[in-house]
């Protein structure tokens, strides 16, 4: 064997160590950058949340809105979920018609309504085994209205209006959904034209 082919393979071991060795700098630097960054906006955070929750409403909800439009998907989220459990009326209200102007479409549940009419119940109950328990109101972004809380897909059309939600279809279906407590939506709807009634839930996220 050649003496040279020694030493050429312990240069090119060494040529492969001197490449690695950047690479594995590199490596280190872009992960204390990134745990730098994280705690960054981990503190950002934190002082966001604390002003949400602050004492000072203007305050609270000029950084909902901010975070809101701000184009970051996770300061979005942050601030519709600080929003929905605020007890302040009007940063939830805000809250709300953001997340409903977020929907692609408004999932119900339906049952008879107990309270209604006999003859109100049994035509609600026969709605509900031909058709189903289900009713999707669809939300389509072109025809929504972010600021005022309107959209309009075809005939149907609906606002949100504090922490309540009206929709309709021409005068054949109609409901209004009040937020609860747990952030679900209850409320009554009517179809074929107010022959039925029902009891109507759905949720939000």
């Amino acid at each position: 064997m050649s003496r040279t082919a020694p030493l050429l393979a312990s240069l090119a071991l060494a040529a492969a160590l001197a490449l690695l060795a950047p690479v594995a700098a590199s490596a280190q630097s872009s992960a204390a950058q990134i745990l730098e960054q994280a705690r960054g906006q981990a503190r950002e955070i934190e002082e966001l949340r604390k002003i949400l929750n602050g004492p000072d409403q203007n305050m609270r909800l000029a950084t909902f809105d901010g975070m809101v439009k701000s184009g970051d998907e996770a300061m979005k989220l942050i601030a519709l979920e600080a929003g929905l459990a605020s007890a302040d009326s009007v940063m939830r209200a805000m809250a709300f018609k953001a997340v409903v102007m977020g929907l692609d479409a408004l999932h119900l549940t339906l049952q008879p309504d107990p309270s209604a009419p006999k003859p109100v119940q049994e035509a609600s109950a026969a709605f509900i085994l031909k058709r189903g328990s289900g009713l999707v109101v669809p939300m389509d972004a072109r025809g929504k209205n972010p600021e005022a809380g309107s959209f309009r897909t075809g005939n149907w059309e609906g606002q949100v209006s504090g922490l309540e939600l009206m929709f309709g279809y021409g005068r054949s279906v109609s409901g209004t959904m009040t937020l609860q407590d747990d952030n679900a939506l209850a409320g009554v709807v009517r179809a074929e034209s107010g022959t039925t009634q029902f009891l109507a839930s759905a949720r939000l996220r």
